[in-house]
C-alpha cells in the first residue's frame, strides 16, 4: 500500500529542509505522496508551489508524487508531521512566550486533523514540543502522537560523548528524557558503545566521573553566563569554543542555545531527528528511539508528556523499558513536574491571536 507524507509547515525551513531530506533518503518509493500543506492563503500556496517544483527538480528521479495541499483540512495522510508555528526571533525570545503565540495555531491544528485525519501517525516537531504534543492529544489519540524533541537532543548527547572519546556517533547510543529545552535529562546510564573495547570503557568511566563530580545544574549555569557574555559582544567563535570544552551532557544544554542565538532554528539537526522518528515507524522493528509522548502512568507513574525511549510504528508509540539510576529518577521526575508547570502557565495567559494564521 502507497505510504504518504504530510509536513504542517513545509515552507518554513525546517518543514522545506525536511521535505530534502525524506526524499534523499530514499524512504518513499514510486507512488508514494509527500504532502507539502498550506494554510489556505495565496503567499503560502505561492511557496510550497515553488518549493513543489524546486523539489522535484531535485529528486524527480524517484517518481515520488509530491503534492501542495492547500490547506491542512485536505490532507490525506499515514503519517503527519507537524512543524507549524512561531519560533525564536529577536521578538519572541523564549519558550514561554513562544508558547503564548502558538497555542491556537496547535488547538487549530488538532481539531483539523481529529476530523480529517484522526487516524494517523503524528510526529510533532513545533515548539514548544511539550506543549504541542498536550495540545494535540486533547484532541487525539495520545498513543498516535509523539515529539521528536528527546530523539533531538539523544542524538545531540551522542554525538558530544563520541566526540569526548574520538569514535563515531554511530558507534554510541546515549538517551536523554525529560523536556526538550532547560528540563532535559541527560541520561549518562544509558550509554551503550557498539564497538567492544576496554580503552573506550576506560575513557567513558573518565567522563562520567569527571561529571559527577559538580551537579550538571551548576555546570550548565556557569557556562551559560560565559557563553552569553561572548554573544552579547559577538564572539561567536568564542562561545562555541567554551561550549567545545564543556562536558557533553552540558554541552547538549549550551550548543543549541549558541545556534539559536545565532539562526533561531537548526533545520538539519531538526530534520534529520524526525527523519529517523519516520524511518522507525516505517520499518516497525522495535528500534528504540525517544519522544515526547503524554503518559498515563506507563513510565514510573508519571501523568503528563515528557520525553523517554519508546518504539513506534505507524499504529503509534510504545513505552520502552526504563532503568534509572536514583539521580536520573529524581530528575526526570522533577522535569515532568516542570512540564507540566510550564503547560499550564500558558494556556492560562491570554490568547494573542498571532500564530494561527502562520504555517512557517
Amino acid at each position: 500500500m502507497p505510504t504518504s507524507i504530510a509536513i504542517i509547515g513545509a515552507s518554513g525551513s525546517v518543514g522545506s529542509t525536511l521535505a530534502a531530506h525524506i526524499l534523499r533518503s530514499e524512504i518513499l518509493e514510486p507512488a508514494d505522496r509527500l504532502q507539502l500543506v498550506g494554510r489556505g492563503a495565496s503567499k503560502s500556496e505561492r511557496v510550497l508551489l515553488a518549493t513543489r517544483v524546486d523539489l522535484l527538480d531535485a529528486f524527480d528521479h524517484e517518481r515520488i508524487e509530491i503534492e501542495m495541499v492547500p490547506r491542512i483540512a485536505d490532507v490525506d495522510a499515514d503519517i503527519v508531521v507537524v512543524s507549524a508555528g512561531v519560533g525564536l526571533s529577536p521578538q519572541c525570545t523564549n519558550r514561554r512566550d513562544m508558547g503564548v503565540r502558538n497555542v491556537e495555531l496547535f488547538e487549530s491544528i488538532a481539531e483539523d486533523c481529529a476530523r480529517n485525519v484522526p487516524d494517523a501517525l503524528f510526529i510533532v516537531v513545533s515548539n514548544p514540543v511539550e506543549l504541542a504534543v498536550r495540545i494535540l492529544t486533547a484532541k487525539l489519540n495520545r498513543a498516535r502522537v509523539m515529539g521528536m524533541g528527546a530523539q533531538q537532543d539523544s542524538l545531540r548527547f551522542a554525538r558530544a560523548i563520541a566526540k569526548d572519546l574520538g569514535v563515531s556517533r554511530h558507534d554510541v547510543r546515549a538517551g536523554v528524557l525529560g523536556e526538550h529545552g532547560e528540563a532535559m535529562v541527560p541520561l549518562w546510564s544509558s550509554v551503550e558503545f557498539q564497538v567492544p573495547s576496554l580503552e573506550l570503557h576506560a575513557s567513558f568511566a573518565k567522563l562520567k566521573e569527571e561529571a559527577a563530580a559538580v551537579p550538571i545544574h551548576e555546570r550548565v549555569v556557569s557556562l551559560r553566563n560565559e557563553v552569553a557574555e561572548h554573544l552579547h559582544a559577538d564572539r561567536i567563535p568564542e562561545a562555541y569554543e567554551v561550549a567545545r570544552r564543556a562536558l557533553p551532557d552540558a554541552r547538549v544544554f549550551i550548543e543549541p542555545f549558541i545556534t539559536g542565538f545565532c539562526m533561531q532554528s537548526t533545520p538539519n539537526a531538526t530534520a534529520n531527528a524526525t527523519l529517523q522518528c519516520i524511518v522507525a515507524a516505517l520499518a516497525n522493528d522495535r528500534r528504540r528511539i525517544h519522544g515526547q509522548v503524554l503518559l498515563d502512568a506507563e513510565v514510573l507513574n508519571l501523568h503528563g508528556v515528557c520525553g523517554i525511549p519508546i518504539t513506534l510504528s505507524r499504529g503509534g508509540w510504545r513505552e520502552e523499558p526504563l532503568k534509572l539510576t536514583p539521580g536520573e529518577e529524581k530528575a526526570t521526575r522533577g522535569a515532568i513536574d516542570s512540564i507540566n508547570d510550564f503547560a499550564a502557565q500558558v494556556l492560562a495567559q491570554p490568547r494573542v491571536g498571532t500564530a494561527v494564521d502562520l504555517v512557517s
